[in-house]
């Protein structure tokens, strides 16, 4: 999650062609085989955002569960980023103020995965399905 402090906005991405419900979600993707995962992150916001950035702080993992695998996703919040946002090639890109997202507007697990990038401490949160609805661990 990239957060600007001065605004109270969040960095958010609306992919229009995925296996979910369409709706905000974070900038984010998958990691490149030798590379870490905040690498992999720094590259992905920057590829569909147009934003650098750094100062990257781990806050919680999600997993999904399938019967043929299972998905896990290491989340990582920031305020320190430079740069102009541009969309990429994957959706249209919005500052938005924390008090406009809800569960309407949002992908399927954006509002669990939200509580996990607001907590102070490191958070984890479970699917049974595939891209599905998220459950905060305690």
């Amino acid at each position: 999650m990239v957060f600007d402090p001065q605004t109270k906005r969040v960095l958010v991405e609306d992919k229009p062609n995925v296996a979910w419900k369409a709706g905000h979600s974070f900038p984010g993707g998958h990691v490149e085989p030798g590379e870490s995962a905040a690498a992999a992150m720094i590259r992905e916001v920057y590829e569909e955002t147009g934003l650098t950035v750094s100062d990257l702080e781990a806050c919680g993992c999600v997993e999904w569960f399938d019967d043929d695998y299972r998905k896990i996703g290491f989340l990582y919040r920031t305020s320190h980023f430079s740069g102009t946002i541009k969309a990429g090639g994957e959706g249209q890109i919005y500052w938005l103020p924390l008090t406009e997202l809800n569960e309407k507007n949002t992908a399927e697990s954006f509002m669990p995965m939200l509580a996990i990038f607001t907590q102070a401490t490191t958070v984890s949160a479970t699917s049974d399905v595939m891209n599905g609805h998220l459950t905060l661990e305690d």
